[in-house]
């Protein structure tokens, strides 16, 4: 009988093999029995064969010969990579019926068995491969472990890929990494973290210098040795974060720097290792690291952002721009870094220049509100208020906690007089962060808005969270004159004046409060007590109303013409 030819097991991480056929199935002019292959009839060349075609010759030959062990085998492939796995599996018996000690045929069995989720007896088909395999495959351990974990049996699984490893000795081959990563997958199950860390503590520098000696990246284990590292580098991160939240930046610097070793390539690593050095006050450490990025990794962005990172440190604002856009121009799909080079422009003055790299990133998807915000800010500075208005709005939707994006929009709102509108961010924003001011601009929002009632409300509650707040008490006593609340003006002129003392300003807008209640004597001497802090036509003609009102035309006409040599006179 004919030795089945070996092919070499393919995926991993997965109960995914090849199912080994036991020769080359006849494709060509020549088969293995030695039968011509078919010809075109119009060529007279060769032609693959069909599915059909294949079936039938194969069957043609066990019919001929039930003990045709690799024709069985053959004829179970077939079927197999059909996805007909119960007519795969019987062939597959058929084959070890002639031949029990033949291990590739077992090995297909427990394959088919796998793929009609009998692990059990995927696993048993696998332990008869294991005695009989001849060739040296060394998978066994992996698709007998892969079998019983399926089946729940994650102890025996657990011991079969370590029993494995092992056994595979010091070569650090591609199998090995296959066991070492399906190890992993059993004590994720398990939640048996401390496995997973030793084994990638061990494995993870192995798997770097396999990748030094193998870069191609179609190369068998590759992407198996890429894998160790990355979840090596990903722990060693995870508990970097862990570490600085704490408040333990030192102890930080050691996972970052272990996770930049094994992966300087990586994008984040050295900025969070520049980071921690800075959280821990180790600045000269941060430089040297930079520096030696900057030696062995010119053409990497993190090595540019980290260095941005120590220049902003420093002070030196100018050369980390610089740094950072060194970084964009080598990645320039990077959103966070748009932002981190906008928010600097806009600490340097450079509005117009953040505008534009702040922009891009809230153009991007799913933009973070704070990317938002800032662009936002950076239009603000620039004047373009109305432009900035649906920015906000998208903030404050997102984050309605954000206090400073309500005060931004209620800014906006107001300088392009949409006072009304203006009046809930302010609130929104008071109630973030009770400023008085806040309240302040809200009343001055209705005042303007010619909303008087609000406005005295919100004068009302600015005063009552800062008595002194004269600017406040000043609006009020004029809101209380809009809403046609003269007596109530009267008291607030009073009290504007025992906070900031006797004004000109004071005293005729009190005197017009006293001539609106037709109080004429009382809005006399408030007049004249404004006379002698300032002589202005307005005043000269408040005084001529009221004497006119009083009918008195000719002391009346004597104001109005002093008013009136005073506008000419100046």
């Amino acid at each position: 009988m004919m030795k089945p030819t070996r092919t070499l097991l393919i995926l991993t991480l997965g109960l995914v093999a090849v199912f080994q056929p036991a020769g080359p199935c006849p494709v060509a002019a020549q088969d293995r029995g030695g039968q011509p292959g078919l010809t075109s009839a119009n060529s007279g060349q060769e032609r693959e064969l069909t599915f059909e075609e294949k079936v039938s010759e194969l069957n043609r030959k066990v019919m001929a010969d039930p003990r045709d062990g690799v024709s069985w085998n053959d004829l179970g492939v077939l079927y197999a990579e059909q996805g007909d796995y119960e007519v795969a599996r019987d062939a597959f018996i058929r084959a070890i019926q002639t031949a029990p000690q033949e291990g590739d045929y077992h090995r297909n069995l427990g394959l088919a068995f796998s793929r009609l989720g009998e692990y059990q007896m995927a696993a048993s088909e696998f332990e008869a491969y294991r005695r009989f395999d001849t060739f040296g495959g060394k998978d066994y351990w992996r698709l007998i472990g892969l079998a019983q974990r399926r089946a729940g049996m994650l102890d025996e699984a657990k011991a079969t890929f370590t029993e494995g490893i092992a056994a595979l000795g010091e070569e650090f081959t591609p199998e090995k990494m296959r066991l070492v990563l399906s190890l992993m997958d059993v004590a994720d199950e398990q939640e048996d973290a401390q496995t997973s860390r030793d084994l990638l503590e061990t494995y993870a520098p192995q798997a770097v210098r396999w990748l030094a000696a193998n870069p191609d990246e179609s190369a068998d284990g590759h992407l198996e040795a890429a894998n160790i590292v990355h979840n090596r580098v990903a722990m060693l991160v995870d508990d970097g974060k862990v570490l600085e939240e704490s408040g333990l930046a030192g102890e930080a610097v050691a996972r970052y720097k272990e996770a930049y070793e094994l992966a300087p390539s990586r994008l984040d690593l050295l900025p969070s290792l520049v980071d921690a050095y800075l959280q821990d006050g180790a600045e000269l450490d941060a430089r040297v690291a930079t520096r030696l990025a900057r030696d062995k990794h010119p053409d990497k962005a993190g090595t540019w952002i980290a260095t941005a990172k120590v220049l902003e440190k420093t002070g030196k604002l100018e050369e980390a721009v610089d740094a950072y856009e060194k970084a964009f121009a080598i990645d320039d799909s990077l959103d966070d870094l748009r932002v981190a080079i906008g928010n600097l422009l806009m600490r340097l003055g450079r509005d117009a220049e953040a505008a534009r790299y702040l922009k891009a990133g809230v153009d991007a998807d799913n933009t973070k509100p704070d990317v938002v915000y800032n662009y936002a800010v950076s239009l603000m500075r620039e004047g373009k208020y109305h432009a900035a208005i649906a920015s906000l709005r998208s903030v404050v939707s997102q984050l309605p906690e954000m206090g400073q994006a309500w005060y931004a929009l209620a800014q906006c709102l107001q300088n392009t007089k949409q006072y009304a509108a203006a009046i809930e961010p302010y609130e929104r924003a008071y109630a973030l962060n009770p400023d008085p001011k806040l309240l302040f601009l809200a009343a001055s929002c209705a005042q303007n808005g010619d909303r008087p009632e609000k406005a005295i409300e919100y004068y009302q509650a600015a005063i009552a969270a800062d008595p002194s707040y004269n600017k406040a008490q000043y609006n009020l006593a004029l809101s209380f004159m809009a809403a046609g609340r003269y007596e109530e003006a009267v008291a607030a002129f009073d009290q504007l004046m025992a906070l900031e003392g006797p004004s000109y300003r004071a005293y005729f807008s009190q005197g017009l409060s006293y001539h609106n209640l037709k109080d004429y004597p009382k809005a006399l001497e408030a007049f004249e007590l404004a006379l002698e802090f300032e002589e202005t036509p307005n005043l000269m003609n408040a005084m001529g109303n009221v004497y006119n009102a009083m009918g008195n035309k000719k002391e009346a006409n004597a104001w109005y013409a002093l008013a009136n040599g005073k506008k000419e006179g100046g």
